[in-house]
């Protein structure tokens, strides 16, 4: 190689790596930008199960801004919550409310396995007006800038023992907004990946906003992993370090009256932990 080819090929390669970190602040950029938006998704939603002595299962609705510990609902929004439910391969286990307003328990016999706890929060108005955010469309509020239909899926997977398996599991089970895990996240090592299906009522959710953290990142307004599913729902979350993970995923989609409300949103999360490897 000559001394012209040479500079030539060092040339290629410092504009290449100018274009890659110009990116990557146009995507740090926008990312600020999506998450500064104004928007009815005030709280993340999720759902912790774990089993007890005594043959207990406790599953715990999250809703608040300090993943992953649960706090007190507000009681004027208690009603938006389903009860959450505890599936196994066998059917659901019964679930009752106990102590506080997110806790629930029940009879559960912890056999080595995969497990699941659901979620739901009902599908609820919300505008914006001069009065601040309101549980109303637009029909109730004559003066909102802005009204979104909101509804809201959450998702844990608990794995018993040293079950890795994904058969129960890896099935959707007719969220409207769902993540499906591709393998079980037991077998997956910190830094390595993690491939998810994002369906929106049962078909691939294309190009939609994912987003992942873990309990204990230290920027509560911020996310440790950042991207979009492909044009298959697909998409591999990197949990970068072991520990209770969330991934959540946004849809948003017109409302089928804009007369009532501007927009429908839909929003997930998936729950589960990684462990050293």
């Amino acid at each position: 190689m000559n001394k012209r080819e040479s500079v030539t090929e060092t040339q290629r390669l410092r504009i290449r790596k100018e274009k890659n970190v110009a990116r990557t602040i146009a995507t740090a950029f926008v990312l600020c930008l999506t998450l500064g938006v104004s928007s009815a998704f005030a709280h993340d939603f999720w759902v912790n199960a774990e089993t007890a002595k005594d043959q207990v299962i406790k599953v715990d609705i999250g809703y608040g801004h300090d993943f992953p510990n649960p706090e007190s609902i507000p009681e004027k929004r208690v009603h938006l919550f389903e009860a959450p439910t505890f599936v196994t391969p066998a059917g659901e286990v019964a679930l009752k409310q106990s102590g506080e307003n997110y806790a629930y328990q029940g009879m559960f016999d912890a056999k080595p396995g995969s497990y699941l706890a659901l979620g739901t929060y009902r599908p609820t108005f919300w505008s914006k007006g001069p009065r601040g955010w309101a549980m109303e469309d637009r029909t109730q509020m004559k003066d909102a800038e802005l009204c979104e239909h909101v509804s809201m899926y959450a998702k844990n997977i608990l794995n018993v023992g040293d079950s890795s398996e994904n058969t129960f599991i890896g099935k959707p089970v007719g969220q409207g907004l769902e993540i499906i895990p591709l393998v079980n996240p037991a077998t997956v090592k910190p830094g390595g990946k993690f491939p998810i299906q994002i369906l929106v009522n049962g078909k691939p959710a294309k190009t939609v906003e994912v987003t992942a953290t873990f309990g204990g990142f230290s920027d509560k307004e911020s996310k440790a992993f950042y991207g979009h599913t492909g044009l298959d729902g697909k998409i591999d979350i990197i949990p970068l370090k072991a520990g209770y993970w969330m991934v959540e995923a946004e849809y948003k989609e017109k409302y089928k009256d804009e007369s009532v409300c501007d927009d429908t949103y839909l929003l997930s999360t998936l729950t589960f932990s990684i462990s050293e490897k």
